[in-house]
């Protein structure tokens, strides 16, 4: 048996996936923002505390707000007082990309400038934006970063891979027992192009000095790209009355539109995990082009779970993956309050693609998707069915 719990996590990740039906086996996929973890997780991660059983894997899928603030709050908290056992963690920061970092040490000044850009992003996570999303729980203080608080903390640290990056061509696949994890994203290709955002960044800053192995860039890094602003995207602007008529569908998968090029998202984790012939995609930011080619790959014709990509961001769904995306249950993670996500091409496509197979939407939260795909036209010409969450309780999905 499977369980997998959705959290409200605004416009973000949270998801625990708790294995067997004894003596179970978890893993933790995100944390949200900061009132994910101490609104929702905290409370079911005391609970596994008290049951004897630990988080056997932690997934970081990416360095961006929405799935790590909460991931920082967790560390921290659990770093004051270990209340419950982490195995490892798997989260690609700065020691993880492939810099030829030179021998020397920082002078004074070079040491101020870094600890500048570390004191803009520790001010930066404490703001609350429009939106209501409370950053005030993370704590401003040497250290506060997640490489920091993970190193700090002793776990081990992307130990499958040998300590280096979780990448595709440091290891595609892995066993936790008799779970098997199969790596979709990230490759060494997205990884240097994170690399070369960073020192796209320095440049632009007109810093000259030697990128060394001194702890301040690995904060400095972590926090640069946290404060790096998602591009707006163009909104379908349509009623709902007129995407009332299935025939549209059609129109809506043809749109054309730029896919994502963020080099962050590009980055992040992507996994299949398979368990007792259960198989289940969980899809991080990851881009399409990469997890179409690996999902391919596999050979699994039809997936028990599928996690949505980028909370159903059009520019990271093509005809092309949603092909490959065959399962009767899919995730769509966020409020839409930051992005409009997810966007109504992605949910046309999926729904397009297999229209004949029975469909089970969950979303977290009611947005202007969700409404759009429960009106009865819809559900009964595209097979489908839809759960919606209240957003203030975690949604369960069991999978027998």
């Amino acid at each position: 048996m499977i369980n997998i719990k959705m959290y409200p996590a605004e416009n973000g990740d949270s998801f625990l996936i708790s294995f067997g039906k004894e003596n179970r086996k978890h893993i933790l996929i995100d944390c949200g923002y900061a009132e994910t973890y101490h609104n929702y997780l905290k409370k079911d991660l005391l609970e596994l505390k008290e049951k004897g059983e630990k988080i056997n894997l932690f997934i970081v899928t990416h360095i961006d707000e929405d799935h790590i603030l909460g991931a920082i709050a967790f560390l921290d908290d659990n770093n004051n007082s270990r209340f419950i056992e982490v195995e490892e963690i798997w989260y690609n920061c700065y020691r993880h990309l492939q810099f030829e970092k030179k021998q020397g040490v920082l002078n004074e000044k070079e040491k101020r400038i870094l600890q500048r850009e570390i004191d803009l992003g520790e001010s930066y996570v404490k703001r609350e934006p429009i939106g209501g999303i409370s950053k005030s729980e993370i704590s401003v203080k040497q250290g506060s970063t997640l490489g920091a608080l993970i190193f700090l903390g002793g776990y081990k640290w992307n130990n499958s891979f040998g300590g280096k990056a979780v990448s595709r061509d440091n290891l595609e696949k892995i066993n936790l027992g008799d779970i098997n994890i199969t790596l979709l994203s990230p490759n060494e290709e997205k990884l240097e192009k994170l690399k070369k955002k960073w020192l796209k960044e320095l440049m632009d800053k007109k810093w000259n000095f030697n990128i060394t192995e001194d702890n301040l860039f690995d904060d400095a890094f972590e926090f640069m790209m946290l404060m790096q602003e998602e591009s707006q995207i163009e909104k379908t602007e349509v009623s709902l009355e007129e995407k009332n008529i299935t025939d549209s569908v059609e129109k809506l998968i043809e749109e054309k539109t730029k896919l994502d090029n963020s080099s962050t998202n590009g980055s992040s984790i992507a996994i299949c995990i398979s368990y007792q012939k259960r198989n289940l995609l969980f899809l991080g930011d990851g881009h399409p082009d990469i997890l179409e080619r690996n999902i391919y790959n596999l050979g699994i014709e039809k997936f028990d779970l599928i996690k949505v990509p980028h909370h159903g961001s059009k520019k990271n769904m093509t005809l092309d993956l949603s092909r490959v995306l065959k399962s009767d249950k899919f995730l769509i993670s966020t409020n839409g309050k930051n992005h409009t996500h997810p966007d109504l091409e992605t949910i046309a496509k999926l729904i397009y693609m297999h229209k004949d197979m029975k469909k089970d939407f969950y979303f977290n939260y009611e947005t202007k998707a969700s409404k759009w795909i429960c009106v009865e036209e819809m559900k009964k010409s595209f097979n489908l069915d839809v759960f919606i969450g209240n957003g203030s309780s975690p949604i369960n999905i069991a999978i027998d």
